[in-house]
C-alpha cells in the first residue's frame, strides 16, 4: 500500500510509537540548478532521479523536446513542473507525478483514473469544500523570448478581460526558450491560459479508507448533488486499532 522512508519516530511513555514517513517525493524538494538542452520532460526527470539515486518506475514519454532551458536555484519540483508545462503547451496533455510504491512514475492523466465515487454527504465522516482565486489562478499570461541573434527580448501577453474585471488582473510571468518562435510563444500563452484561468476548488475529506487510493490518482466525487472529477493531491492513510481512515486533499482538474 505506502513504501516511504521514516524522517521522524516519536515514542510516547515507551509504549506508543509515532512515525511520519514520506515517499520518494519527498526527497524533490530541494533546491539545484539545471541547464539542459533537447531534452524531453521525461527525459529530464530520468537525469534527476539519476542524480539523486532515486528508483524510477514508469515513466511515460512525453514526446515534446524542450530546446534550451536554464534553471536556477528553483526546487527540483519546479523544474520538473516547468518541463511538464512547456509539454503541455504543445501536445496538450497533462501528465501526474507521482511515487509508485518507492518509483518515481510519470504518466498522463486518463491513465489515474480510478473508478472511485465518494459520495461527501453520505460516507464522509468530515469534508471542506473551497473555492479560491488566492493561488495558481491567473487571468494575464505574459511571455518573454530572447533571440540569441539579435538579443532583442519579445513579450507576449494573452489575458481574459472579462475575469480581469471580476477578480482584477493576476499575471503570471514566465521567460520561454530562446528558440521559440512568435506562434510558438503566443500558443503557449493562451494554453497556458486555459489551464490557471479558473477558480481553484479544494475538497478536504475524512473516510473509510481504501488501500488502492494514492495522491495522483483521479477519482469521482459527489459533493452537492454534483459528480466532480477530482485530483488527489494528498493521501494520508491512518489504520489505528484495526480502523482503517483516509484523509484526502483533492483539486479540481
Amino acid at each position: 500500500m505506502f513504501f516511504g522512508y521514516i524522517f521522524t519516530k516519536k515514542i510516547i511513555d515507551n509504549q506508543i510509537v509515532n512515525i511520519i514517513a514520506y515517499n520518494s517525493i519527498r526527497y524533490l524538494i530541494t533546491r539545484d540548478t539545471y541547464i539542459y538542452k533537447n531534452k524531453t520532460a521525461s527525459q529530464i526527470l530520468k537525469m534527476i532521479c539519476a542524480d539523486f539515486s532515486l528508483k524510477t518506475g514508469n515513466i511515460e514519454e512525453t514526446g515534446y523536446i524542450i530546446p534550451y532551458r536554464i534553471e536556477e536555484n528553483q526546487t527540483i519540483l519546479d523544474i520538473i513542473y516547468t518541463a511538464l508545462d512547456l509539454t503541455k503547451s504543445f501536445n496538450n496533455k497533462k501528465y501526474i507525478l507521482f511515487d509508485d510504491f518507492g518509483k518515481i512514475a510519470l504518466k498522463s492523466y486518463e491513465k489515474m483514473k480510478l473508478p472511485i465515487l465518494i459520495d461527501c454527504d453520505k460516507y464522509a465522516i468530515n469534508y471542506y469544500h473551497t473555492t479560491s482565486i488566492d493561488k495558481n489562478v491567473y487571468n494575464s499570461i505574459k511571455v518573454s523570448v530572447k533571440n540569441r541573434k539579435t538579443k532583442v527580448i519579445s513579450t507576449y501577453i494573452e489575458e481574459d478581460a472579462t475575469n480581469k474585471k471580476k477578480w482584477g488582473t493576476l499575471r503570471k510571468f514566465q521567460r520561454l526558450p530562446n528558440d521559440f518562435n512568435s506562434v510558438q510563444a503566443k500558443n503557449y500563452a493562451k494554453n497556458i491560459l486555459k489551464s490557471y484561468n479558473k477558480i481553484n476548488e479544494k475538497i478536504e475529506i475524512i473516510c473509510f479508507g481504501d488501500e488502492t487510493l494514492k495522491a495522483g490518482n483521479i477519482i469521482d466525487i459527489l459533493i452537492n448533488k454534483k459528480i466532480k472529477n477530482m485530483l488527489v493531491e494528498e493521501c494520508t492513510h491512518i489504520i489505528k486499532n484495526n480502523e482503517h481512515i483516509m484523509n484526502l486533499i483533492l483539486s479540481s482538474l
